[in-house]
């Protein structure tokens, strides 16, 4: 086979329409889609030479995401979730972006969100500008732009800033070095995927306790592949990507009633960057001098709450 331009790896869940597969179908170009799904969940019944399907031995997003990132085969992936549909000409996109900012990481594709059951399917995707006619805006001047003005135009966006140093007044008063124009999440994004190839040999190692003893987190692939990317391939004061403009990549559908979002453990995945990456203060300031870090394994309290109301202790919040 041809080798891809795109790698597109989606983690499947059941219940997914047909009609999303058909639609994601559409996009042109040299693409390959990796739908990883959970133990038990059947494939949808679609023939496409593009299209592999592989059922993960665990059930978890991360694993299923890891799972599908380690069968990628493109020069770029991009990983997203099976409610979204993206662009038909995201191949071109992508080569655009990549021959006009050949340094990059990865670019951020532009995401519109819809609630769940009313996302306009039949709407023509609008023509993005070749790259090279859009104007740039560096995150220091955000305030010289409207809001119309920077909806039509691209962000830098810098690298997380790994070498900041421990901060342990965090632990009172909350963090701050996340604040900033940087980006820690995977997905959403096109990469290169010869860096993510790279960070995969680091991750998984980490997964394993000792001897046959291992533990792969459920949730939380997004920022874990995020973090590991940046910090594997380390520069300082590099603008790692862009966000692209309107018109807009990508269009979301909010999840379905039987499938909300819930309250993730990310610290239980972060545990793994900072066993890779000791040496980063950014990295300890998230996992351990950071009140949602690593103090949430010993004080759950989200869980706490959960396990009251189903013993009866503590009304549901409905509003959640």
């Amino acid at each position: 086979m041809t080798k891809p331009k795109l790698s597109i790896i989606i983690p499947m869940r059941g219940g997914v329409e047909h009609s999303w597969l058909q639609e994601l179908l559409k996009i042109q170009g040299n693409t390959e889609f990796i739908l990883v799904y959970p133990p038990n969940v059947p494939f949808i019944p679609i023939t496409e030479p593009r299209l592999c399907q592989i059922r993960s031995p665990l059930q978890g997003e991360l694993i299923q995401r890891v799972t599908a990132l380690l069968n990628a085969s493109g020069e770029y992936v991009l990983s997203i979730n099976c409610d979204e549909y993206i662009h038909p000409h995201i191949v071109a996109i992508a080569e655009d972006y990549f021959s006009n900012f050949p340094d990059s990481y990865f670019f951020r594709l532009k995401q519109v969100e819809f609630p769940f059951g009313k996302l306009p399917v039949d709407k023509p995707w609008g023509c993005l500008n070749n790259i090279k006619d859009i104007e740039i805006r560096k995150p220091n001047s955000e305030k010289n732009y409207s809001q119309e003005e920077k909806e039509y135009t691209m962000r830098e966006i810098p690298i997380i800033p790994l070498d900041n140093k421990p901060d342990f007044l965090a632990l009172f008063r909350g963090r701050k070095d996340h604040r900033g124009p940087h980006q820690e999440n995977f997905d959403k994004k096109v990469w290169k995927n010869e860096l993510v190839q790279e960070t995969l040999k680091g991750i998984v190692p980490t997964f394993t306790i000792f001897g046959p003893l291992k533990y792969v987190p459920f949730w939380t692939a997004d920022r874990l592949m995020g973090l590991s990317v940046q910090a594997k391939f380390f520069e300082p004061g590099k603008i790692a990507g862009h966000w692209l403009s309107l018109p807009e990549q990508l269009r979301t559908e909010d999840n379905p009633p039987n499938y909300p979002r819930k309250n993730r453990r990310y610290v239980l995945s972060e545990l793994s960057i900072l066993r890779q990456f000791p040496g980063f203060g950014y990295i300890w300031n998230l996992v351990v001098f950071n009140r949602g870090g690593i103090f949430m394994i010993w004080y759950p309290k989200d869980t706490l709450r959960s396990i009251a109301e189903k013993i009866g202790l503590k009304k549901p919040n409905i509003s959640q």
